[in-house]
């Protein structure tokens, strides 16, 4: 049989993990809530738990472990610095208790690059030696692949095309900094924008979906849906700036394709539209035909992000 690795990815909702052999098969997988409200060792437990039943669900032994999560990660010391998404994540060793547990190599990698060289293992970016990976939910991240190995730069935090500052003097982000890509396009950005058309009063079909609740994202998009042009008109723009980001940096990196993978692209062309113009727009010379693909792993790319980072890891 062919080597089969645990493949996990943690967030604030769901703790995933999965069998996954070298072709991208997924042969067994799991998935439980993330406890809400719990200390770090109640977390772990259950992680514990998680790997330990989804490993006995294992056809054969399996050669490595990787670990998926949002945040700040150093990869090669196995530790989060910070997890944003899951309360008390912060400077913890994670892959040396895991390991010793389940007694098998195990591996860490931040989320959105993870799902970078998922996508280009099994997934939109399959043939390609250089890939640019943005992953578009409530926040923004991204990956890269530089002949074909995922690159992590110096301190493992390369790929935060999140925090690219498109505008100095916009709203402030959750890193510090004001006007990053996350603070003016991310699911949170969007839902944002709509809380901002609701307290001008200047969108009666966004009013009537929403009533008295908290505008979502979706709330944004569903207006734009309904004919609502003020609404259109915020997502076109994200869509604009997000393009101006990822234009600046395929001129740097010079990819051959951007996969791009996340829930925001249910806005559809009202989104990818605008960003399309406005990548192809600054993108110089050559990296003009850079292609644009939508993810083919869906839900499953944190899983099979993590498992193309253990066999990569595996391989050395």
């Amino acid at each position: 049989m062919s080597p089969v690795v645990v493949a996990a990815d943690f967030g604030g909702t769901n703790l995933r993990a999965a069998i996954v052999d070298e072709a991208g098969q997924i042969l067994a997988r799991r998935v439980d809530p993330t406890p809400q409200g719990a200390a770090p060792d109640v977390i772990l437990a259950e992680i514990g738990r998680l790997l330990h039943v989804t490993t006995d669900a294992s056809p054969e032994r399996p050669a490595g472990l990787c670990l998926a999560v949002a945040g700040l990660i150093d990869a090669d010391a196995g530790t989060v610095i910070l997890a944003p998404n899951i309360p008390g994540f912060r400077n913890l060793d994670l892959t040396a208790p895991v390991g010793q547990a389940l007694g098998i190599p195990t591996f860490i990698e931040n989320d959105a690059s993870a799902a970078a060289l998922g996508e280009h293992r099994f997934g939109a970016g399959r043939g390609t030696r250089h890939l640019l990976h943005a992953t578009l939910g409530t926040g923004i991240g991204g990956g890269i692949v530089i002949d074909g190995k995922l690159y992590r730069g110096a301190k493992g935090l390369a790929g935060e095309i999140g925090h690219v500052v498109l505008d100095p003097a916009g709203p402030r982000c959750n890193c510090g900094s004001r006007g990053c890509l996350e603070a003016l396009v991310s699911g949170v950005a969007f839902a944002e924008r709509a809380r901002r058309l609701l307290a001008a009063g200047a969108s009666p079909v966004l009013q009537e979906l929403v009533g008295y609740r908290e505008p979502t994202a979706t709330d944004l998009q569903r207006a734009a849906e309904a004919g609502d042009r003020k609404c259109e008109a915020e997502i076109r723009n994200g869509g604009h700036l997000l393009g101006l980001a990822l234009g600046g940096l395929i001129n740097v990196l010079n990819p051959e394709a951007v996969t791009l993978s996340g829930g925001l692209l249910g806005m559809g062309e009202t989104l990818l539209g605008p960003m399309r113009e406005a990548m192809y727009s600054i993108a110089y010379g050559p990296s003009s035909g850079t292609i644009v693909r939508l993810s083919e792993l869906g839900d499953d790319a944190g899983l099979l992000g993590a498992a193309a980072v253990a066999f990569e890891r595996l391989r050395g």
